[in-house]
């Protein structure tokens, strides 16, 4: 929020976000609404733009001068990573390409939504609503750590907040959402991912590096929504013992059986605003537990023994 004390610096960074999250909220609408191939391409124009401007919020968090060039213009894609990597020291891992003039450029996933972006401005693209689904995904994973991490914000929290904002005016309005949370703009870019996950594991491609192991995923249904919506292992988890629902974030404990050495989870908690990581049981911190029992099927072996 900008008040009368905040500085040039935080309304510049302030500006940025809210910008950068419409950005996300419009892309979502016309992903979810879309029925045309135009909308299709407002989608990955969006999205795109809110990563741009999250990338400017950071550097102009680190320092407002260098998101502007000697024209007066704002850098670039490009030259935001290049400056984060440099001046701001940011590790970016599988989204941050060094080139051999020894700048750095976007790159991974990233890249190709940045050319996706570019191909729509300049030509004729067909799109369909998987390939969208992709980039939407693509744009999640990095985006829900990137905000956490290096603008302490909670995307789901600034999402949902946007989104019961645009269900008020809808209401002024005389327009009713049946289902709001199906509507949901954190949801729909969840279970984008977890569509990615699925769709990759199809191709046999692993998420994080090509040149990795294939990680064969389980799935499990929530018992919270009721939706086959659990992945084990979870990409996302900040503990190997936790996973949590694409659709509704709830977040389960994950057990292996001891016969069979096959996955289960068990319920931990709903979603929940300010999420405490020293709240977790200690176990899940560890890949070994000595809490884990027989899975369901086992247990039924053992009893019919």
């Amino acid at each position: 929020m900008i008040n009368e004390t905040t500085s040039t610096q935080q309304k510049l960074v302030v500006k940025l976000e809210e910008n950068a999250m419409d950005s996300l909220v419009h892309g979502v609408e016309h992903h979810l609404h879309g029925r045309r191939n135009t909308d299709w391409k407002y989608v990955i124009l969006h999205v795109f733009h809110a990563v741009e401007l999250f990338l400017k919020a950071r550097l102009a968090k680190h320092n407002e001068s260098l998101i502007y060039r000697k024209n007066g213009n704002t850098v670039g894609t490009d030259e935001a990573i290049d400056l984060l990597v440099k001046e701001a020291k940011l590790l970016f891992f599988q989204y941050a390409e060094r080139q051999e003039s020894g700048k750095y450029k976007l790159g991974g996933a990233l890249d190709a939504l940045r050319k996706a972006r570019n191909s729509i401005e300049h030509k004729e693209v067909a799109l369909n609503p998987d390939e969208v689904k992709e980039f939407l995904a693509a744009a999640f994973v990095f985006l829900d750590n990137f905000v956490a991490e290096e603008l302490g914000l909670s995307l789901k929290t600034e999402l949902d907040k946007l989104d019961e904002a645009r269900e008020e005016e809808l209401a002024e309005n005389g327009i009713e959402i049946d289902d709001l949370e199906s509507q949901s703009t954190y949801r729909t870019l969840s279970m984008a991912y977890l569509f990615y996950i699925q769709h990759m594991r199809t191709e046999g491609i692993p998420i994080s590096d090509p040149k990795e192991k294939w990680i064969d995923y389980h799935y499990f249904t929530c018992e919270m929504c009721d939706e086959e919506a659990i992945a084990v292992p979870d990409p996302t988890a900040k503990y190997p013992r936790v996973a949590h629902c694409f659709n509704c974030i709830a977040e389960y404990g994950v057990h292996y059986c001891p016969r069979c050495d096959e996955p289960y989870v068990s319920f931990l908690r709903e979603w929940e605003k300010e999420m405490n990581l020293s709240s977790y049981p200690d176990w899940v911190k560890s890949i070994d537990n000595e809490a884990d029992s027989f899975c369901e099927l086992c247990s039924d072996w053992i009893d019919d023994q």
